[in-house]
């Protein structure tokens, strides 16, 4: 059974298929980092059990001697367990073995489709975010639309199933959405074109101001291998001299919880990182930082925003608990559960089921609440649409160890070959301009 925070079912399909629970990249949980609660016993009654049943089996005999076609019961059972799932909450789902298959693609880091993250809420299907540099982020998909046609068929009330069914196709393909942003009163059709997308887990590391050496980075998604990317990226730039970090999470919906932890814990040296509670106590832990391998105390600012999601939530929540570091830009999103992949059917099947939620270190849980910012820089509609544009014309290197990467060269920008009025991103600007009072303050402080 392992544990997943990625928000909901992104149209490649982007769940671990390990048939365990996986934290420390893989590694079974250490006892220092790790307290368990005693399993408690189920409450149910096996008499009411047996009821239940009973009456599941009548529907069952109905359909198959009543209904107007031949169904099997393979069929009839599958259609139930999906029900029950997609009944539950947004996050819950079950898989049959061709499903279940496709769920490879995250740990191979590359598949086909259009790279944007959804979840039915409240009868439509609602964006999470477009991943950067993904076909639907570049077409100009955005956080928070509302996608009500696919090809011109209604979305409403369409299951999570036909959906993915739906979006899914070969790179070369294209589909139209219909959308409603968000402000907007009517809808827009976005025609998006499905390619061959390259999961990178992080976005150019680079120095953005040299007289302070300012890193930055952004961090896409929380995959298996981005602690290791991002421990490379800071590396580098430690090497070039680096003093402070930006720390950019913004549109990153996340990933998996044990990748969360080792990340926060790179810049926590003790205490609670996070702590998860279920209703069967087996899901109960608190996981805790240490000291190994914790980067230096520069000093920190998380770039959040609205698509700031789950695992992001679970670093930003750390750090600012922690006073570790300071977020800037809008409230996060608020997804605060935890679901498990749990295989059924000889393995062939699996079920992902919300198992618990989880709570910052001070004991907070930030489910449909979100984590506000400790300086609040907001957006406008049309700034947040021209963040981005801006985000969409940066290629994505996943090159970590390079001094050269990709990555907003500064917090202002311009097309190349083109005179367009320099772009100003509001957010990494304010970042930067609280990382120079930080130096000024420190660099005082030294001298006295």
């Amino acid at each position: 059974m392992k544990k997943w925070l990625g928000i909901a079912f992104l149209f490649f399909i982007t769940f671990p298929t390990h048939p365990f629970v996986s934290f420390g990249q893989n590694k079974p949980p250490e006892s220092s980092r790790v307290e368990t609660q005693e399993p408690g016993k189920n409450p149910v009654k096996e008499k009411a059990v047996y009821e239940e049943f009973e009456e599941l089996i009548r529907i069952v005999n109905e359909l198959q001697g009543k209904y107007v076609d031949e169904v099997t019961l393979n069929t009839i059972l599958t259609n139930a367990y999906r029900g029950m799932l997609s009944g539950l909450d947004p996050y819950s789902q079950y898989f049959g073995e061709e499903e279940l298959a496709d769920l490879k693609v995250e740990t191979e880091g590359e598949f086909e489709g259009l790279g944007i993250e959804v979840v039915m809420k409240d009868g439509f299907l609602v964006v999470i975010t477009p991943m950067l540099d993904s076909p639907a982020f570049k077409a100009g998909i955005l956080v928070g639309d509302k996608i009500i046609k696919i090809d011109g068929a209604s979305t409403e009330n369409m299951s999570i199933r036909d959906v993915i069914k739906r979006l899914r196709g070969k790179a070369g393909v294209k589909i139209t959405l219909t959308v409603f942003h968000e402000g907007d009163v009517t809808p827009v059709n976005i025609t998006i074109e499905r390619a061959t997308i390259h999961v990178n887990s992080t976005r150019g590391a680079k120095i953005v101001e040299d007289t302070c050496k300012i890193g930055y980075i952004a961090i896409i998604n929380f995959q298996e291998n981005t602690v290791k990317d991002m421990d490379a990226a800071i590396q580098n730039l430690m090497k070039q001299g680096m003093k402070s970090l930006i720390l950019d999470l913004r549109f990153n919906p996340g990933g998996l919880l044990n990748v969360a932890i080792d990340m926060a814990d790179k810049f926590i040296e003790k205490g609670v990182i996070v702590s998860t509670r279920g209703r069967d106590k087996t899901q109960n832990y608190v996981y805790r930082a240490r000291k190994k391998g914790t980067y230096p105390n520069f000093p920190l600012i998380i770039l959040v925003n609205n698509g700031s999601a789950s695992a992001s939530e679970i670093v930003a929540g750390a750090i600012k608990d922690h006073k570790r570091g300071v977020l800037l830009g809008i409230k996060t999103y608020g997804k605060g559960s935890v679901q498990s992949l749990i295989p059924v059917g000889d393995g062939k099947a699996a079920l992902k089921l919300t198992t618990a939620r989880y709570y910052t270190p001070s004991g907070v849980c930030i489910h449909e609440k979100g984590i506000e910012p400790d300086i609040n820089v907001p957006l406008s509609f049309p700034e947040t649409k021209s963040l981005h544009e801006h985000l969409s014309t940066l290629s994505i290197d996943s090159k970590t160890d390079s001094a050269n990467q990709e990555a907003p060269p500064s917090p202002k920008a311009t097309t190349a070959g083109k005179e367009k009025p320099r772009y100003t991103d509001m957010q990494l600007e304010r970042a930067i301009d609280v990382m120079k009072g930080i130096d000024v303050y420190t660099t005082k402080a030294q001298t006295r």
